[in-house]
């Protein structure tokens, strides 16, 4: 934690020098003020030293402000990341938004919300700090209940932000008001099915690591799953190879909340995702869960490799019909997941060229 009598270190990048240098002259008699000129004098000045907050232009020579920003996120995903974009790029800064910067700020700024802007970094650092922290202490004594309790304190003011979303994107006439309103409603949405998750994602990763398995039949538990999706309006193909009337003994809830969510992130591309079920033995009979239907393809890549879309803050590129934005946090959870239980998650590409994402479970065959 960054104590009030420690000196609270600020990193500023931008290849800008007068830019630079205002900004050092703005913020120095308040913070420790390192200016660099670039992506990659930034990465190198996050590897030696710790600062819990930034200020990166978006538009610069070399290295640009997305791929530094992306980097320094791998490098530290806790500091607090402060753009500076011109008035006109205010997309690209939505982008970097959801890649996890923490505020953004439009040439030119005014000095007085400068200054608010980066004390509500340092402010919001040392507060998450300290709750890591206070959590790391209390979390053992805590029961997995605690997590259902928060999702639905949680879930009635997201209910009330996505409501009130709805409603204004009914009644503004503003093409600009408009994206913004459905940037939030996309940013609800998924928070809201992130907080889902996290009474499943908690009881199943105690459950794998206490090496708890459970009697399952695997079409019991596909058919509610299938379902949600298609309730979604997402076409989900299922092709059953699993011998009948199967029955397994195996960490069941790591398996489906890993399948749920490979599913989910296909969908963000795919609106028609296809699922085979089937026995592997390799070292032991395994569950294997295929997703196809993702919508990334391997011309599209480009030189990036398979293993780098499960890395955290990666952005995977955007076809056509979709956004760009990353998917590398959400597959990142699903290997953690998948260590709890002893399973496996890669991806491969198919004869046509396009990404699957496979699961395996290790399972015992119930005759």
């Amino acid at each position: 934690m960054v104590s009030e009598s420690q000196p609270r270190k600020l990193l500023v990048v931008d290849d800008e020098p007068l830019l630079r240098q205002t900004l050092s002259l703005v913020l120095q008699d308040e913070y420790e003020v390192t200016a660099v000129g670039s992506g990659e004098e930034a990465i190198e000045a996050s590897l030696k030293e710790s600062y819990p907050v930034v200020i990166l232009d978006l538009c610069m020579d070399g290295l640009s402000g997305i791929e530094t920003l992306q980097r320094l996120k791998k490098i530290r995903d806790t500091q607090n990341v402060i753009i500076l974009t011109a008035h006109e790029s205010t997309e690209s800064a939505i982008a970097a938004l959801n890649l996890g910067a923490f505020n953004y700020l439009t040439k030119p700024f005014e000095r007085v919300h400068l200054k608010e802007i980066v004390s509500r970094g340092f402010d919001l650092y040392e507060q998450h700090s300290a709750r890591k922290q206070d959590l790391q202490q209390r979390l053992m004594g805590v029961h997995d209940n605690f997590f259902a309790l928060l999702c639905h304190e949680f879930n009635t003011p997201l209910n009330i932000i996505l409501g009130f979303s709805e409603l204004l994107s009914s009644t503004t006439e503003d093409p600009e008001h408009a994206s913004w309103i459905q940037h939030i409603k996309e940013a609800g949405s998924h928070l809201h099915d992130i907080l889902m998750e996290i009474v499943d994602y908690t009881a199943a990763s105690h459950l794998a690591a206490a090496g708890v398995e459970k009697l399952f039949v695997p079409d019991t538990l596909l058919r509610p799953l299938l379902q949600s999706f298609r309730d979604r309006g997402i076409a989900v193909d299922f092709e059953d190879r699993l011998p009948k009337e199967t029955r397994m003994v195996g960490p069941s809830d790591a398996g489906f909340m890993i399948l749920r969510k490979l599913v989910r992130m296909a969908s963000h591309r795919s609106k028609r995702i296809r699922i085979c079920a089937r026995i592997e033995a390799q070292d032991g009979p395994d569950l294997c869960f295929v997703v196809s239907g993702t919508g990334i393809r391997r011309d599209s890549m480009g030189r990036m490799e398979i293993e780098e879309l499960f890395e955290p803050y990666h952005v995977t590129p955007a076809n056509a019909s979709s956004r760009e934005m990353s998917l590398g946090l959400e597959l990142a959870t699903c290997r953690k997941i998948a260590e709890y239980a002893h399973a496996s998650v890669e991806g491969m590409f198919n004869p046509q060229g396009e990404l699957e994402l496979v699961a395996r479970i290790p399972v015992q065959l119930i005759k």
